[in-house]
C-alpha cells in the first residue's frame, strides 16, 4: 500500500531534484579525461549511451522497489529491510557520505571552479565554501522553500545548457574531432582497459537518478510520482548528455579539451571568445548551484530516516518539517572536504561507495522476487542489465585504481561494523 497521500511537491519538483542531482559535476569534467585515452567521437559517445541505458535500468528498478517498500530512506531502507539492518546502516552512512557529502564537496569545487575561470579575482576553495553555506540556508527555510528554490535552479540550469548546445549548432565551431565510425581503429580503442574506467567516470556523471526516492514520503501521490520522476528525468539527463557532449567537441579543438577539468569554459571560450567565454563560465558556476542545492535537499532526508529508526542516532531525527540537524551536518562535512579533498580520488572513492549500495538494492529486488513478492519480469530484467554491467565496471576498476575503489569497500566495511555497538547504544 502507498503512504497515504500528501500535498508536498507533485511530479515536476521530483524531476527537477532528479536532474539537478544527476546533471552535476560529472558531465562538465569527465569528457577532458576521457580525451587522454580516447581520440575519435564514437567511443565517447558510446561511453555516454551505455551510462545512460545503466541508469534508465537502474531507475526501473528502484521504481520496482519503491512499489514494494514504499518508504522514505532509499537505500538504507532497502537494504535494511531485504538483508539486514546492518546493511542498511551502512547505506544510510554511506549514502549520507558517498552519496550527498562527497558530491556537495565535488561539485562545489567545481562551481569555484567555473566561478575562477569566470573573474581571476574570485578564489575557487572559498567560493566552494560561499556556495554550500548559501544552499544550506535556503534549504533550511521550510520544505516548500527547498522547492521552489530546486525548481528555479534546476530550469536556469537547463537553459543555459540548452542554449549552449543551440549554439553550437549554429556557430562555427572549432572542433577537429573525427566523427565516421572506423570500425578497426573504433574497435581497438573500446577493447582497452581504460574504456571500463572511462564508463566509471560516466557512471558518476549519471549518479543521481535515484534522487528522488530519499523523501519519498514528503512527495504527493509518493509511489506514481518517483517513478514518473525518476524514469523522465534519467532520460531527459540521457539525451542531454549526449547533446552537450556533442556541443563540447564541435565548438573546441581536441587539444584544447585534453586533460582539462572546465571543459565547458574552454568551450565557451572558443566558441564565443575568450572574454565572452568567461561570461558563459560564470553562468555555468550559477547553474551547477542547483546541483549543490539539489545535494542539500535529498541527503539529510537519509541521516534523518536514520535518527527515527535508531535511538542512538536521535540526534538527526526531524523535529520539524526541515531536517535541520542533518542538514548541519552534511553541509560541515562538504565544507571540510572542500578544504581538505583531492578531486579525482573523491570521485573514484565516492562512486565505489555507490555502486556498492546500488548493486545490493538491485539485487534486493531479485531476492523479493525469489520471496514470492508480485515483481514482474519487466523490472528484474533491467535488474540483471544493471547489476551486470556496474560489477564488471567495479571489477575492472578495482584493478586499474586499487586505492580509491578499496577505500571505498573499506569505508563500507567499517560502516557495517559500527552497526553493532550502535545497536548495543540504541538498547
Amino acid at each position: 500500500m502507498n503512504p497515504v497521500r500528501n500535498s508536498g511537491p507533485g511530479t515536476s519538483a521530483a524531476t527537477s531534484l532528479v536532474v539537478a542531482n544527476m546533471v552535476g559535476t560529472g558531465v562538465f569534467v569527465s569528457l577532458g579525461f576521457q580525451l587522454l585515452d580516447f581520440h575519435s567521437a564514437p567511443p565517447i559517445l558510446l561511453l555516454w549511451v551505455i551510462g545512460g541505458v545503466v541508469a534508465l535500468c537502474g531507475a526501473l528498478t528502484y521504481a520496482g522497489l519503491v512499489k514494494c517498500m514504499p518508504r522514505s530512506g532509499g537505500e538504507y531502507h532497502f537494504l535494511g529491510t531485504i538483508y539486514h539492518p546492518a546493511l542498511g546502516f551502512m547505506a544510510g552512512l554511506m549514502s549520507a557520505i558517498f552519496g550527498f557529502s562527497v558530491p556537495t564537496a565535488i561539485t562545489a569545487i567545481a562551481v569555484g571552479g567555473y566561478l575562477h575561470q569566470a573573474s581571476a579575482e574570485i578564489p575557487e576553495r572559498p567560493a566552494a565554501l560561499v556556495v554550500i553555506l548559501l544552499s544550506a540556508c535556503a534549504h533550511g527555510v521550510s520544505n516548500r522553500t527547498s522547492g521552489r528554490v530546486q525548481l528555479f535552479s534546476t530550469l536556469l540550469k537547463l537553459t543555459l545548457i540548452l542554449l549552449f548546445i543551440a549554439s553550437a549548432a549554429i556557430l562555427p565551431g572549432k572542433g577537429d574531432i573525427r566523427w565516421a565510425f572506423h570500425a578497426s581503429d573504433d574497435f581497438a580503442q573500446i577493447a582497452k582497459p581504460a574504456f571500463a574506467t572511462a564508463v566509471f567516470y560516466v557512471f558518476y556523471s549519471y549518479s543521481g537518478w535515484n534522487a528522488a526516492v530519499y523523501g519519498l514520503e514528503e512527495w504527493r501521490e509518493p509511489s506514481r510520482t518517483v517513478k514518473r520522476a525518476l524514469l523522465g528525468g534519467t532520460t531527459l539527463v540521457m539525451m542531454l548528455y549526449l547533446a552537450l557532449n556533442i556541443s563540447f567537441l564541435v565548438a573546441a579543438p581536441i587539444a584544447g579539451l585534453r586533460g582539462e577539468k572546465e571543459i565547458a569554459h574552454v568551450a565557451a571560450a572558443a566558441l564565443f571568445g575568450e572574454q565572452t567565454g568567461r561570461i558563459v563560465s560564470g553562468l555555468f558556476a550559477v547553474g551547477l548551484f542547483a546541483s549543490v542545492s539539489a545535494l542539500l535537499w535529498a541527503g539529510p532526508r537519509v541521516l534523518a530516516a536514520m535518527g527515527r529508526d535508531v535511538s542512538a542516532m536521535r540526534l538527526f531525527a526531524t523535529k520539524g518539517e526541515v531536517p535541520l540537524v542533518p542538514l548541519a551536518f552534511q553541509s560541515v562535512l562538504a565544507i571540510a572536504l572542500v578544504l581538505l579533498g583531492d578531486f579525482e580520488f573523491l570521485i573514484k572513492y565516492t562512486q565505489t561507495g555507490l555502486t556498492l549500495c546500488t548493486m545490493l538494492s538491485a539485487f534486493g529486488l531479485i531476492l523479493l522476487k525469489l520471496r514470492g513478492k508480485d515483481i514482474p519480469p519487466s523490472t528484474i530484467a533491467p535488474a540483471l542489465i544493471f547489476l551486470l554491467f556496474t560489477g564488471f565496471v567495479m571489477v575492472r576498476l578495482f584493478f586499474a585504481e586499487p586505492m580509491p575503489a578499496a577505500c571505498g569497500l573499506v569505508t563500507g566495511l567499517g560502516c557495517v561494523l559500527l552497526w553493532f555497538p550502535i545497536k548495543s547504544l540504541s538498547k
